[in-house]
């Protein structure tokens, strides 16, 4: 005849003692109590409730969980026994709202999974943690370490980066990289050159194979970029390739804490200027989808609405910007909120929704008047010139477009001037005033010497001097060369359909 099996409390009380390396004896001296009254607690002569287990098992350093998670074990090995009682619980024996056997075991199961979520969700969270605060101590070495290389010329930079191993870091690498970008906006030479010095140090940091290519395929997305501001299409297609295929080799590792989507950022930024919009946008979209910051959503639907203007969808552009504002941080760079609001305004003028411009140009006013930068208030100018005009106030638009082409001209700003200087021929030509283009026509006479102005938009400014001086100009053909001037600032390739 089989024997009676003790409770599963009693097997939990022997299993823990056993597992800690104590005997009977050892743990009733250290309670007090006697060897008898232990054993009568094991077997399941007198089994303890719980909140006496714990009681006792506490003298051995045992703690409450791990009470349980031995309840849990016993309970699953243990034949099942229909008449136990439901240990551990303060309910009183028979209750008929015990749960079955069934239940008491899909609620343990349950329990033990919670617990084993917790434990995860836990170590997750530390691991992010720590992964954070070193990402971010990192970033604060790097930015010191810019302030020493920002002031040297190139060959220098790259004889320190060769000597230094303190700079043989990711994160000196991803700021050489930010670096580039932001020259690319002006010299795209010197970004070249930051491009290549991030190419050097990612060869040097200490890391495995697998996270240097990545680092390397970042750096050359940034080569790449370069290349395309340069105008070197063909170069920046093959340094793209080679970004993407040093990328995809360090597949196996986590790409954190490089921003991924970048390459596909950066990549748009190229199929815009290949005139290949509708792959812009299809990667832009896929950026956004990987993209984690608030700051990085930002940057891409820039880069969208710029793509869209490009298209000459400016309903589109405009929707994109207006999504873009409440993602823009200005606290990094205090004109972007002002860069922002300028461009939705000048799209919605582009799509003929002068009115809704209106209440934008006041925001580009106020934060141009505290950025205090002169370059930005007579772009103010421009604006609310352009919007009168499309208002039909006729002679508010004249005199803004007026002082801000003299302003355009006097900074040497040729490309701007030329630009407000034919939306004053438009409003001029719409009045009959052929005397005033004839005069305006005269004036621009030195932006046809300026080198400045790329030679696609040069031949359409001929274009429009040539049709002044036979006096076939129109306004038609005005409006259509300001559109094309907007489109090709960035554009050199892009060349006016006459």
């Amino acid at each position: 005849m089989p024997r009676k099996i003790p409770p599963s409390i009693s097997l939990a009380m022997g299993l823990l003692r056993q597992a800690h390396g104590w005997s009977k004896k050892e743990l009733a001296a250290a309670l007090g109590t006697t060897s008898s009254v232990l054993s009568e607690h094991e077997t399941g002569k007198n089994p303890p409730k719980r909140q006496r287990l714990e009681a006792i098992l506490s003298v051995m350093g045992i703690s409450p969980e791990k009470i349980h998670q031995a309840l849990v074990a016993v309970q699953w090995v243990r034949p099942a026994d229909p008449d136990a009682p439901d240990e551990g619980s303060e309910e009183s024996p028979g209750s008929p709202l015990d749960p079955t056997p069934a239940e008491r075991a899909a609620i343990e199961q349950a329990a033990e999974e919670v617990g084993r979520v917790a434990q995860d969700m836990t170590r997750l969270e530390g691991y992010r943690k720590v992964r954070a605060d070193h990402a971010r101590e990192a970033r604060q070495e790097a930015d010191a370490l810019w302030e020493v290389l920002e002031p040297l010329s190139e060959r220098e930079r790259r004889l320190l980066v060769s000597a230094v191993p303190e700079l043989w870091t990711w994160a000196v690498c991803e700021r050489l990289c930010a670096e580039s970008e932001r020259a690319a906006a002006d010299d795209a030479r010197r970004a070249y050159g930051l491009a290549r010095l991030a190419l050097r140090v990612a060869a040097r940091v200490l890391t495995d194979d697998a996270f240097r290519s990545r680092l390397r395929g970042y750096s050359w997305a940034l080569v790449a970029n370069a290349l395309r501001v340069a105008n070197f299409l063909l170069a920046a297609d093959r340094a793209m390739g080679y970004a993407w295929k040093l990328w995809e080799s360090g597949a196996a590792v986590d790409p954190a804490p490089l921003d991924g989507s970048r390459l596909l950022d950066l990549e748009a930024s190229l199929r815009r200027a290949q005139r290949r919009f509708d792959e812009a946008i299809q990667l832009l979209d896929r950026a956004l989808g990987l993209t984690a910051s608030t700051e990085g959503s930002g940057r891409i639907l820039l880069k969208k609405s710029y793509t869209f203007e490009q298209m000459g969808d400016y309903h589109r552009a405009a929707e994109t910007l207006r999504e873009a504002a409440p993602l823009v941080d200005g606290r990094r760079d205090p004109r972007l909120p002002c860069v922002l609001r300028f461009n939705l305004a000048v799209n919605l003028c582009h799509a003929g929704r002068h009115g809704e411009a209106v209440p934008v140009a006041a925001e580009v006013r106020a934060i141009a008047v505290r950025l205090r930068n002169e370059i930005d208030m007579v772009r103010v100018l421009w604006l609310e010139g352009r919007v009168a005009a499309g208002l039909g106030r006729e002679e508010v638009a004249l005199a803004a477009l007026e002082q801000a082409r003299r302003e355009f001209a006097d900074r040497r700003m040729s490309y701007d001037a030329a630009l407000v200087s034919l939306e004053l021929a438009a409003l001029h030509l719409e009045q009959g005033r052929t005397a005033e283009v004839k005069a305006l026509a005269c004036e621009m006479e030195p932006i046809f010497r300026d080198q400045e102005v790329h030679d696609a938009a040069m031949a359409a400014l001929r274009l429009f001097r040539d049709a002044v001086e036979r006096e076939t100009v129109t306004v038609e053909l005005t409006h259509r060369l300001v559109a094309y001037l907007y489109r090709a600032r960035t554009d050199p390739r892009l060349a006016f359909e006459a």
